[in-house]
C-alpha cells in the first residue's frame, strides 16, 4: 500500500510541476528544463569515460547539501583520483548555483545532471545511461547527502548491485520517515550499504529502528573553515569599519533589523544583510536608519561593479546583493544571525568560524550546532526582542567578554573539522572491503 500511495504522489507531483511550468512558474520551469535531454547527455558522458574510469556518484538535493558534499568530494578525489564524478541535483536552485560557480578541480570527464522523478519509468533509463552499454557497470558507487533517500532510485541501484551510502544525516526521532506512515521510505534506508550520521544521538535514533550507522561528523564545518581560510580581506571594508565596534546582522528579518536599530549608538557601526529584500525595502530601511539618527549607505550603490571600491563614511551598511555574507562576518565583533524569531535560525557556523560573538533568537530547536555553541559559551539565545536589544546594548563593543566568547565559538568550529576525510575513508569499506588500501594513484 505504501508503494502504491508513493507512486500516486510522484505522478501527481510530476503532473503539477508540468502545470505550474506552463503557467509560468520560474522554479517549475527550471525543474523541467534541467531534466530535458539529461538521459542522452549522461549516456554520451558515460560513453566518453576513458578506459577503466567509472562514476563516483554524489547526489545533493540543493545548494546546502552540495556545500556539505564538497569536502567529501575533494577528499575522495585526493584518495581516488581515477574516479570521475557524476553529480546530481534534485532542485533547480542547486543546479543553477553549480552552473554559475562550479567547483575547483572539476574535470572535463566529470558530469552534472538532474535526478529524475522517482518513478520506475524515469529512473530506469537514467540508470541505464549511467551504467553504460559495455556490460560492466560504469557506476562504482553512489553517495547521498543528508536526507535525499529516494526509494525507487535507491532500490533500483541495490538491484543492480551498486553500493549506495548516505552521509551527514541528522536523524531526529519522530520526524519523517521515522514515524507512522514512513515504512516504505524506511525500507529504502534499510538497503543502504552505509549510513554515516553527524552525531552519536543519530546513531541511537536509527538503532531504535534496527538500522546501523556510524557517526563521522558534519562536513559543513570543513566547508566553512575552508571558505574562511580562502577569504581575501576587504581592505576598503576594514577602513570603513575603522576600529569601531562592528555588528553584522546576517540573514536578518524584521525583528533583527528593528533590534539593531534600537540598540545602535553613535560610534558603533552595523552591516545589515537581509534574508530577503526589494528596492522598496532598502529605501524604507534607509529611511528608518536616518530617523534613528544614523547615516546609512547601500552596498550596491557604493560598490557598483567594483568589488573593492572605497565606501562612504556612514554608520550602517545595508547589503542588497547575494553571496557577500560570509566575507562580511570577517569584520564582525558581534554577529546577530537572523531567523530565530521566525521559522528557525540561519547559519551560525560562518560567524563562529570567524570568531564573532553570536546572538540569535529563540527558535533553535532543530539546530544541534546552535545548542553546542551555546554549551561551549560561543553563542547566546535571546528569548524575546527586549532581551535581544538589552544584550546588544551590552555587547556591541570590543570588550573582553566579546573576544572570549568569539574565541570559544571559533574553537568549537575548528574542533569539528575533518568530517570530509572521515566520510571518504568510511565509504571505502563497502566499495573495497575492510582493510583495503585506497588507490591514491
Amino acid at each position: 500500500m505504501g508503494k502504491l500511495v508513493y507512486m500516486l504522489v510522484m505522478h501527481t507531483y510530476g503532473w503539477a510541476i508540468g502545470l505550474f511550468a506552463v503557467m509560468g512558474h520560474r522554479k517549475a520551469q527550471g525543474w523541467k528544463r534541467m531534466r530535458r535531454g539529461s538521459v542522452s547527455r549522461l549516456a554520451e558522458a558515460t560513453e566518453n569515460l576513458p578506459g577503466g574510469q567509472r562514476w563516483m556518484w554524489f547526489h545533493c538535493a540543493s545548494v546546502g547539501e552540495f556545500e556539505q558534499a564538497r569536502p567529501v568530494m575533494e577528499a575522495w578525489r585526493n584518495r581516488h583520483p581515477q574516479d570521475a564524478f557524476l553529480l546530481t541535483f534534485y532542485s533547480f536552485s542547486g543546479w543553477d548555483a553549480f552552473a554559475k560557480r562550479s567547483m575547483p578541480g572539476w574535470r572535463e570527464t566529470d558530469h552534472v545532471s538532474a535526478l529524475p522523478l522517482d518513478t520506475p519509468g524515469q529512473v530506469r533509463p537514467f540508470l541505464d545511461a549511467a551504467q553504460g552499454a559495455s556490460g560492466a557497470s560504469a557506476i562504482r558507487g553512489a553517495l547521498l547527502a543528508k536526507y535525499d533517500v529516494w526509494p525507487v532510485w535507491v532500490e533500483a541501484l541495490n538491484e543492480r548491485s551498486v553500493p549506495v551510502g548516505l552521509f551527514a544525516a541528522h536523524v531526529i526521532p519522530g520526524r519523517w520517515p521515522f514515524r507512522m506512515g514512513g515504512q516504505f521510505h524506511r525500507r529504502a534506508w534499510s538497503v543502504l550499504s552505509l549510513i554515516l550520521v553527524q552525531t552519536e544521538s543519530s546513531v541511537a535514533a536509527l538503532s531504535d529502528h534496527g538500522l546501523a550507522a556510524e557517526a563521522t561528523g558534519d562536513p559543513r564545518f570543513d566547508r566553512v573553515l575552508q571558505s574562511v581560510e580562502a577569504h581575501e580581506a576587504d581592505a576598503a571594508l576594514e577602513r570603513w569599519v575603522n576600529n569601531r565596534p562592528c555588528l553584522v546582522a546576517g540573514s536578518a528579518w524584521a525583528p533583527e533589523c528593528e533590534a539593531v536599530r534600537d540598540a545602535w549608538l553613535p560610534g558603533r557601526c552595523a552591516v545589515v544583510v537581509p534574508h530577503e529584500w526589494t528596492e522598496s525595502w532598502v529605501a524604507s530601511e534607509s529611511k528608518k536608519w536616518k530617523e534613528a539618527g544614523a547615516r546609512p549607505v547601500v552596498w550596491s550603490v557604493e560598490r557598483g561593479d567594483d568589488a573593492r571600491t572605497e565606501l562612504s563614511e556612514a554608520d550602517v551598511l545595508i547589503v542588497d546583493t547575494v553571496g557577500e555574507l560570509l566575507g562580511l562576518y570577517a569584520v564582525a565583533d558581534v554577529a546577530l544571525v537572523g531567523g530565530g524569531f521566525g521559522a528557525g535560525v540561519h547559519n551560525t557556523l560562518e560567524p563562529a568560524a570567524y570568531g564573532a560573538f553570536i546572538l540569535v533568537g529563540p527558535q533553535v530547536g532543530r539546530f544541534r550546532e546552535v545548542k553546542e555553541l551555546q554549551r561551549a559559551g560561543g553563542l547566546e539565545v535571546c528569548a524575546d526582542r527586549k532581551e535581544l536589544v538589552n544584550r546588544l546594548h551590552a555587547v556591541w563593543n570590543t570588550n573582553l567578554e566579546v573576544a572570549e566568547s568569539g574565541a570559544r565559538a571559533q574553537a568549537y568550529a575548528r574542533s569539528n573539522q575533518g568530517a570530509g576525510e572521515r566520510i571518504a575513508r568510511a565509504w571505502e569499506k563497502p566499495l573495497e572491503g575492510e582493510g583495503s588500501s585506497p588507490d591514491l594513484g
